[in-house]
């Protein structure tokens, strides 16, 4: 009986660790999910997933969303107010962001500071590389490679250039 009561105390003070550190999360879309919190650090999986603040991977087959990110986000539709890491789906959208971003469209409000890698790669402020077919940025402090590159207020080099642009 002593075994069956220390087993039962023990898979409680895991479970209660775990649910404070909130390790794993599954979603089926936005608030449908298990736990139901706003803070994910490890790794969330779902078909739609929403959460305040991840520190992890969030994986959501159709969409992933985070107010703020540390990690990956994978999906088709990724977004996040503020991240930093790993952006890869078919489109990325966020308002500040550093790290990479890989998709077919990336599109950054405010300011992206890393790498843009995708068919449309779109940013206010960029600082280091966008490399796709079409690139668009209102200022930047780095490269653009693809077929048109627009830097709306480059000071160096052309606003528009086929190939490559630049403003360092």
């Amino acid at each position: 009986m002593k075994k069956v009561v220390l087993s039962l105390v023990a898979v409680f003070m895991l479970f209660a660790v775990s649910a404070q550190a909130q390790v794993f999360k599954l979603s089926l879309w936005g608030d449908i999910c298990v736990p139901n919190e706003d803070y994910t650090g490890g790794l969330e999986l779902g078909i739609g997933s929403e959460t305040e603040a991840v520190d992890g991977v969030q994986w959501g087959i159709i969409y992933s969303k985070a107010g703020k990110l540390q990690g990956v986000q994978l999906g088709l539709v990724n977004n996040t107010d503020d991240g930093t890491g790993v952006q890869w789906g078919l489109v990325n959208l966020a308002q500040d962001f550093t790290g990479i971003q890989y998709g077919f469209v990336n599109w950054t409000k405010g300011e992206f500071k890393g790498a843009q890698l995708g068919f449309v790669n779109y940013s206010q402020q960029v600082t280091g590389l966008q490399w796709g077919f079409v690139n668009y940025t209102e200022t930047m402090k780095g490269i653009q490679l693809g077929l048109v590159n627009i830097i709306k207020n480059n000071t160096m080099f052309l606003p528009v250039f086929v190939f490559f642009n630049f403003c360092f």
